[in-house]
């Protein structure tokens, strides 16, 4: 591996592929009242948090067939070639990694089948465990970078507080999860309105 070089955390959902829509019918047939707007809440902290603390007040429940509806769902996507090409062009200098609040296992499935999966040295989802914060932490130590070098790129402003903590940059998307409004609570390095915008964002904040 070379020296110098820049970790770069990619969240999954929201940001590299739209899954909300289906993620939010599977919940919504469950639970009649969900609204668009609570989903989003969800998201405000720690995902998976938001969702127990509705189980816990004993009045939501969890689709238990989520993992092999996610799976069924997400392989009939794809990212798009500006995202791709992103992707390939960041791996060259920097190790890119992803952090989600989904399976890992998932994930790979999906990557394999984009041909994309040896760009991300590693995978962490919520099999590897729940909270982002234990998730970045991990990775930092591993390739011993400095938080200053390392930038997440997240769709929500529960990532974004979750990567605060530590102490890593952030940048925002608007094509995910979250408004640019709600994304800003946050406090992220930038917001992107514009996939094609990404690259050189990324790029400028790592230089």
């Amino acid at each position: 591996m070379k020296e110098n070089k820049k970790l770069i955390i990619f969240d999954f959902d929201g940001v590299l592929v739209n899954t909300l829509q289906f993620s939010f019918f599977i919940h919504k047939e469950l639970n009649k009242d969900l609204t668009w707007e609570k989903f989003q809440d969800f998201s405000n902290g720690n995902f998976h948090d938001g969702i127990l603390k509705e189980v816990e007040k004993g009045d939501y429940i969890i689709p238990s067939n989520w993992g092999d509806y996610y799976d069924e769902n997400v392989i009939k996507l794809t990212i798009s070639d500006v995202l791709n090409n992103t992707i390939k062009i960041l791996s060259e200098d920097n190790i890119l990694t992803i952090v989600s609040s989904s399976r890992g296992v998932s994930i790979s499935k999906f990557l394999v089948k984009e041909g994309l999966k040896d760009y991300f040295m590693d995978i962490l989802g919520s099999d590897a465990h729940r909270s982002k914060v234990f998730k970045i932490n991990l990775i930092l130590n591993k390739y011993n970078i400095n938080p200053d070098d390392t930038l997440f790129i997240t769709d929500s402003l529960g990532d974004i507080l979750e990567a605060n903590e530590t102490k890593i940059k952030s940048i925002g998307v608007t094509w995910g999860i979250h408004s640019k409004k709600t994304l800003e609570k946050g406090d992220p390095i930038a917001v992107i309105d514009d996939p094609r915008d990404l690259l050189l964002k990324i790029q400028n904040v790592l230089k």
